[in-house]
């Protein structure tokens, strides 16, 4: 999952951060208005094996967020929605998604978005995609 979402970041020229909540709170770039910025949690990996003891699958799971720099000061939740989310959702999440959808030897099981705001001291909007996804 690493791998994948670095190469559709660098792709894209999406910011990209691979890290624990607390060190991802610490990223501190210039600012990129109307940019997508993706921060990959640590990943959870589960292998499944047949009798023979064979690896048969890998599943991976855990979550991202998709996020664009905001104001702290915009006025109401759905100026946030409009502003921020909604083009995230309509754009880089959809990018995403199909990008990995396209990889042929995964099958995503599980993608939920959820609406986020004022996340990390850069003051971000956007979604918090979990997934689990089997290879």
């Amino acid at each position: 999952m690493y791998d994948i979402l670095k190469t559709i970041a660098t792709t894209n020229s999406y910011p990209f951060c691979y890290a624990r909540k607390d060190y991802a709170n610490l990223f501190d770039e210039v600012e990129l208005p109307n940019i997508a910025h993706i921060f990959l949690d640590p990943i959870v990996i589960d292998s499944t094996f047949d009798d023979q003891n064979s690896e048969e699958s890998k599943t991976y799971s855990g979550s991202f967020m998709i996020l664009a720099s905001s104001d702290i000061d915009e006025q109401d939740y759905d100026t946030r929605y409009q502003t921020y989310m909604k083009p995230l959702l309509n754009g880089a999440s959809e990018i995403i998604k199909t990008a990995i959808q396209c990889e042929g030897s995964v099958n995503i099981t599980l993608w939920r978005e959820t609406e986020i705001i004022n996340i990390f001291d850069y003051n971000l909007d956007g979604i918090v995609v979990t997934y689990v996804i089997t290879e």
